[in-house]
Parts: C-alpha cells; structure tokens; sequence
C-alpha cells in the first residue's frame, strides 16, 4: 500500500488565460471561429486570444505560453456547432 497519490495523466491548467467560453464564443467573428473549429486541440494564435480579451474589454496580459482550449471550452465551442445550423 502506497501513501502516494497517483498524478494525472494529463496535466490540468490551474488557470486559463481565457474569459469564461460563453461570453467570447457567441461574440468571436466569423472567421476566426472557422479557424477555432479546424481544430480544436491546436493552440490558438496569439491574435485570436488577443480578439477574445478584447471582445470580453479584459485587463489580462497575453500570456507567454501557448494558449489550448480546455475540456470544456472544447465541449461547449462543439455543442454550439451542432447546434447552429452551418448549410
């Protein structure tokens, strides 16, 4: 018997540098959800997270890593797209 906690397999984010998905999603332009559906493991540019801040008038600095969708941005951005009809 261990005393030991087993660690995720996956690293969680303790802090997203995103505003809450509901708010920036229904807002982003066009294009730039286009581009967020593509794919939605990739990490997003830096102009995009840049438009989401602004969208949402956040005083967040950009961050220096990488920003990826979370599990339950991606669960939202998903049912959204189901959803809405794209035809």
């Amino acid at each position: 018997m261990s005393s030991t906690i087993d660690r995720p397999s996956h690293p969680r984010r303790l802090t997203t540098a995103l505003p809450p998905v509901g708010i920036w999603w229904p807002m982003l332009e066009g294009p730039l959800r286009w581009e967020i559906l593509e794919d939605l493991h990739a990490p997003l540019r830096m102009v995009v997270v840049r438009r989401i801040l602004e969208l949402c008038e956040s005083d967040a600095r950009m961050p220096r890593a990488p920003v990826r969708l979370d599990e339950n941005e991606r669960a939202y951005i998903a049912g959204w797209a189901h959803a809405v009809d794209w035809n």
